[in-house]
């Protein structure tokens, strides 16, 4: 495992260490989760960027004409 040696300012090390004791856990356990998660954050909106270039109206609007109308299962109605 690496080591990362960080300056936080104050106001946000008490934060941190504020909510991470609300959670039930340590500093290093707080911040690998807090960076873990804008690590998730970062990658799914690049992968829905990416796949959202190529969208194409027409080809969609195509797809959903070719869908037969329908009334909802009885499971499905509000």
């Amino acid at each position: 495992m690496n080591q990362v040696q960080i300056q936080l300012p104050q106001s946000i090390h008490e934060k941190v260490v504020t909510l991470a004791r609300k959670e039930g856990m340590s500093l290093d356990q707080f911040l690998v989760n807090a960076i873990s998660n804008e690590i998730i954050r970062q990658e799914t909106h690049a992968f829905f960027r990416q796949e959202t270039a190529s969208f194409n109206e027409s080809d969609f609007m195509a797809a959903l004409a070719e869908i037969p109308a329908s009334a909802p299962e009885e499971i499905d109605k509000i």
